[in-house]
């Protein structure tokens, strides 16, 4: 494929992996499965690095923007290129096994020392991008095993899977349908262990908010009721014109109100336009007195004025020697229709937060008091009254917003995804209202306890899927060997019965093998009987036919020589026009003499009883003579000569033969003329080469090793008119294969066909470079 298609497909299934990377599943609360991975490792398996480079690139961009750092985009690129580059070496899964491996130092570098992300969650983040990349490479490497998937991509995968075996298709497969239900199983029960988890916080902080808000509206009653007694003795104990008693009397109540409420911080008394008369402590913190305050600004002095009965006041900033927020109750004086002023009592809300922090405990809890314009009247978790704060705009406030008095909820306190657990950033909380002030008390904890358990299930998880992993692979090597076993010693049967070993059988080592496999080797124990019968019946009929076309030839030898002499006898008594006609049946008895002489050969090839006589000689002196013979005979063709001294040990006769034979095929089958080939050189390897070749009408592939045979002469209609009975390349590779060489045959590009000997010079040839020789006839 080329790099285009390459760079297309990556593309293509990167934006694929990047649309399935939005339906995460989710197989924990804040662990997920990305399908992500399963298509960049798809384009890198298939098509290679550059494909799972690119698939990665574009898949993986949702984290650049919900991790807020590249390095686990760049982690998925990374893992593309590496299983693609390894896809040729190695399977999927060993190849990604492998990238995993190595991948604890990039993780350190990055995640640890780069962004600063702390240890545990540096592991958790690997952990988590490594299952989800080794699951990925496992359902992809199953499911390029299944036969017709592998039937669609056959010219798409690399070696490893193309020639998998059964032991790692058995593993595979089992280490698969181990882990996916282990995965579902245990995720459900996961993820049903953390709802029961969030629901028993939940009714935790439920029950805490319900006693601190029993806690206030108690105060709040106890306050009330204290302020509204004093409001009543004072109302019985105005004057005639409507005052009322003297600062010492009014400090006096305001004493026991404060002594005997333990709600109350201060109190004090108002006159009708709100200026303090007397107090309770007398002095602020810096020993300033506090009769005489003007309240006149605060809306409680208008409010009360035409209330009936006690009221409470929301929080405001105090000034009766209290910083901070403050609630207060107040009732009216009254003497039926007149109003001679108010007496006022602020809560002591550092006790509040006091019995606030004790529910909570040394617990992780928070308890936050907020009022209905979302101001914090307390935290627990402040030391100091401090500043009036607020939860405006916050993710608290949103999330409070969706549930009601009584109702249970979470938010996160920050958006932190690079641990990739992220419940570690919630809180849940419980929420109760305060209906006479409108305030909201909100007990939370953080998710701690609840991540931990998490994290928990997910090292049990993935500690059971290891064991899984394990047990599978074992019980894969287990059943593949009683499975692979009979298979490999058919095969090795098999092997011994091509090789010629006629005895080979294979049922004695499958006899405790599955049925099937038993079965198999039962039949082929009965294949190779049969075929060792057929055989020897066919070497039995070869023996009869060799021995009687060697008879055959003898016999016809006899009356042929005697032919041909009484031609030449007759030759040299006639003359005229007989002469021409004698010199015909000359030539047609030297024909079938040549015929005689090839079935003779094949004959005692095949009774491997053909002499060779070797003596030394110059095998391409032979090559010219018999190419110029052939060549100068056919008028129609030309002979491009080229030779080289090739001194060896060579039977001339037999060789000549072998010249003759593959000379006179290009004439043959170059019926319309044309360039004979012919050259002669010594490799550099010591070895002789002889290359004859033509213009004609070619050969097949699949005619090649044919040709070679006893009586072939291939199947082609543009061989019809053309002699011979097929035997001439069978003696002639014979021949080769007893001088220790080989012959081989080729279609030509551009048309016709290209015979190539090659023989051994041995030790005493001389092939000292002397210049060659290139000659034309025509």
């Amino acid at each position: 494929m080329s790099t285009l298609g390459r760079i297309a497909w990556g593309l293509g299934l990167g934006l694929i992996g990047l649309v399935l990377n939005l339906a995460a599943l989710e197989v924990l609360p804040g662990v997920h499965l990305l399908l992500g991975p399963l298509l960049v490792l798809i384009a890198a398996v298939l098509f290679g690095p550059l494909a799972g480079g690119l698939a990665g690139a574009v898949a993986g961009m949702r984290t650049l923007w919900l991790w807020g750092h590249p390095w686990g985009w760049l982690n998925i690129i990374l893992e593309g290129v590496f299983v693609g580059a390894l896809r040729r070496r190695l399977t999927p899964l060993v190849a990604d096994a492998c990238y995993w491996a190595l991948s604890p130092l990039y993780f350190l570098l990055t995640y640890r020392l780069v962004e600063g992300i702390p240890l545990d969650a540096t592991l958790v983040a690997g952990l988590k991008q490594a299952v989800n990349g080794l699951l990925a490479v496992l359902v992809l490497q199953v499911v390029l095993l299944i036969p017709h998937v592998r039937a669609r991509l056959r010219v798409l995968l690399p070696l490893p899977l193309a020639d998998m075996s059964i032991g790692r298709a058995f593993g595979s497969a089992l280490t698969l349908g181990a882990i996916i239900p282990l995965l579902v199983v245990g995720g459900a029960e996961g993820r049903a262990r953390y709802a029961s988890e969030v629901r028993q916080v939940d009714e935790e902080n439920l029950h805490a908010a319900g006693v601190v808000v029993s806690e206030i509206e108690s105060s709040l009653a106890h306050a009330s009721h204290g302020v509204s007694k004093l409001a009543r003795t004072l109302s019985t104990s105005l004057s005639q014109e409507g005052r009322l008693p003297g600062p010492h009397f009014l400090e006096g109540e305001l004493d026991a109100l404060v002594t005997y409420s333990p709600e109350v911080v201060n109190a004090y008394i108002g006159g009708p336009e709100g200026v303090a008369l007397a107090f309770s402590p007398r002095n602020d913190e810096a020993g300033r007195p506090l009769a005489g305050t003007d309240f006149s600004d605060r809306p409680y002095v208008r409010e009360v004025r035409s209330a009936r009965e006690p009221l409470v006041s929301d929080v405001f900033l105090g000034r009766g020697g209290v910083q901070g927020p403050l609630v207060v109750t107040l009732a009216p004086i009254r003497r039926e229709e007149h109003y001679a002023g108010y007496v006022l009592a602020a809560m002591d809300l550092p006790r509040l937060r006091r019995h606030a922090r004790a529910q909570v405990g040394d617990t992780p809890k928070r308890v936050l008091v907020a009022d209905a314009r979302g101001g914090i009247i307390f935290d627990s978790a402040d030391e100091g009254p401090g500043q009036l704060q607020s939860i405006r705009g916050t993710s608290l406030e949103r999330a409070l917003e969706r549930v009601g008095s009584g109702g249970t909820g979470s938010y996160e306190v920050e958006q932190d995804a690079v641990t990739l657990v992220r419940v570690g950033t919630m809180r849940h909380f419980g929420m109760v209202e305060v209906p006479a002030l409108g305030w909201r008390v909100v007990v939370e904890q953080p998710d701690t306890r609840l991540q931990h358990d998490v994290e928990q299930a997910y090292f049990g998880l993935l500690g059971t899927m290891g064991l899984a992993t394990v047990a599978a692979v074992l019980l894969a090597l287990g059943f593949s060997r009683v499975i692979v076993a009979p298979v490999q010693e058919v095969s090795h049967a098999a092997a011994r019965l091509t090789a010629g070993d006629r005895t080979a059988r294979a049922s004695e080592a499958a006899r405790d093998a599955p049925r099937e496999l038993s079965q198999l080797a039962e039949t082929f124990d009965r294949m190779a009987w049969q075929i060792s019968r057929q055989l020897e019946a066919i070497e039995r009929t070869s023996r009869e036919k060799d021995a009687f076309l060697s008879i055959a030839s003898h016999e016809l030898k006899t009356p042929l020589t005697a032919l041909k002499a009484q031609v030449q006898l007759l030759r040299r008594k006639v003359g005229g026009e007989h002469v021409a006609r004698l010199d015909n049946v000359s030539r047609q008895v030297d024909r079938v003499t040549r015929l005689v002489n090839q079935l003779l050969d094949a004959s005692q090839l095949g009774l491997e009883q053909l002499p060779l006589q070797r003596t030394r000689m110059d095998l391409s002196e032979v090559v010219r003579r018999v190419a110029e013979g052939l060549v100068g005979a056919s008028p129609l063709h030309t002979l491009e000569l080229f030779t080289r001294p090739l001194v060896g040990v060579f039977d001339e006769l037999r060789m000549e033969q072998v010249v003759h034979n593959l000379v006179s095929n290009a004439i043959k089958y170059s019926p319309t003329g044309g360039l004979i080939e012919v050259f002669t050189r010594v490799l550099p390897d010591g070895e002789a080469e002889l290359v004859v070749a033509d213009r004609g009408i070619g050969l097949r592939v699949e005619d090649e090793e044919q040709l070679f045979g006893r009586f072939e002469r291939g199947d082609r209609r543009e061989q019809t008119g053309i002699s011979g009975i097929g035997v001439g390349l069978y003696v002639s590779r014979e021949i080769i294969r007893r001088h220790g060489g080989r012959i081989s045959l080729r279609p030509r590009e551009g048309g016709g066909a290209v015979a190539t000997v090659r023989l051994p010079l041995g030790l005493g040839s001389e092939h000292d470079g002397t210049r060659g020789e290139c000659e034309a006839h025509s």
